[in-house]
């Protein structure tokens, strides 16, 4: 932060009289004859003077021996920060102000006046909202002995870049994949192209491009988004995996019951004879469902021209006589996914916006 640091404190040895003059204005140079705090920013990293066209800072004496130094100054300061709901979290950067020498029996440091840190108007962040400024005056020495003065910025940061790059993307990317239960399970290239294709764009958006996020040993509250996204995308491709196997297991299944139904009709001489002499018979989807455990399928007779009978009959055993769990469970689908993911939306978005703490420390007061 680039900011004017102002310190101020008496020595009796400067006052004077001087008629109608109250305070002197003395230059930077003045400051190398007259004692001054050794002021330092024990969090500070690489923090300057501004110097051009000279040091910018000025010193004023007031009649009663009270000095004011004034300096500008760029800071830049260690800020821990406590990333579990990044990009929705808060965070309080500290200033930390003390003695570098002397301890709190030579110098005690204390906010002067009620508004003793303040922005200005015109001042913006790019990725952060300024909220207060907590602070915290020391009158009690720490347990090394020195006096120091502790500012907290309050900083929420902005999530319109990342609804906009991230989370928005991922749930469409969820909402496309939900197009393969409208898609006939017949059609497995057009689902199966669905499937991967979702889960491979996730992939990279939510785990491949994470060059600008914080790499932190713990899961941020975007890694469960993209988590959660991930999960609904998979569950997508692993539910047309489930309808084929239910459609094979039942094909199977009617293919077996139909054998063994023709094996028991040409036992017995009592099928049904066509026109042509053929016997071709086929089961009804209701019969199976109707009939007891313990009653063979009940059979009726189809009449079909000669050249047309192998594929009509194939027909009609895979359209009519199937047990169609594979469109219910499409059907399910449809409804269950969306539903379950406006339900994990919703924990999510309360969770993180008003439940989950910040972890902001204790003496910072909102």
């Amino acid at each position: 932060m680039d900011c004017y640091f102002r310190q101020t404190w008496f020595d009796r040895r400067l006052s004077f009289k001087s008629g109608n003059l109250t305070v002197l204005s003395m230059d930077w140079k003045f400051l190398q004859k007259i004692w001054t705090p050794d002021t330092y920013f024990l969090n500070g990293k690489s923090s300057y003077l501004h110097k051009v066209s000279v040091p910018n800072k000025f010193v004023r004496v007031r009649y009663d021996g009270q000095l004011k130094y004034s300096m500008r100054l760029t800071i830049q300061t260690n800020c821990p920060m406590h990333l579990r709901k990044y990009p929705l979290d808060k965070q309080a950067c500290p200033l930390i102000i003390g003695s570098f020498a002397y301890t709190s029996k030579d110098v005690l440091y204390q906010w002067n006046g009620p508004n003793p840190v303040a922005v200005a108007d015109d001042v913006t962040l790019s990725q952060y909202d300024y909220l207060n400024i907590t602070l915290l005056n020391s009158t009690d020495s720490d347990s090394k002995g020195t006096s120091s003065l502790l500012a907290r910025f309050i900083l929420r940061r902005r999530r319109g870049y990342f609804i906009l790059q991230i989370y928005a993307p991922c749930a469409m990317i969820v909402g496309a994949s939900w197009v393969s239960f409208w898609i006939n399970k017949s059609d497995a290239p057009g689902r199966v192209a669905v499937g991967a294709t979702t889960v491979l764009t996730l992939v990279t958006m939510g785990f491949g491009g994470r060059s600008s996020l914080p790499r932190v040993a713990y899961a941020t509250a975007i890694d469960w988004f993209v988590i959660l996204c991930f999960s609904f995308v998979f569950a997508a491709m692993v539910e047309y995996a489930c309808v084929n196997v239910v459609d094979r297991n039942d094909l199977m299944a009617l293919q077996k019951a139909l054998k063994l139904q023709q094996e028991k009709e040409q036992t017995q001489a009592s099928g049904t004879h066509m026109e042509n002499g053929d016997d071709l018979t086929a089961i009804s989807e209701c019969d199976i469902e109707e009939r007891p455990l313990n009653q063979p399928p009940k059979f009726r007779p189809f009449r079909w021209k000669k050249k047309k009978r192998y594929r009509e009959i194939a027909t009609t055993i895979d359209e009519m006589c199937i047990p169609d769990r594979g469109s219910r469970i499409d059907a399910y689908a449809r409804v269950l996914f969306p539903l379950a993911f406006a339900v994990f939306n919703l924990l999510y978005w309360t969770l993180y916006l008003y439940t989950i703490d910040d972890e902001i420390p204790e003496d910072t007061i909102f």
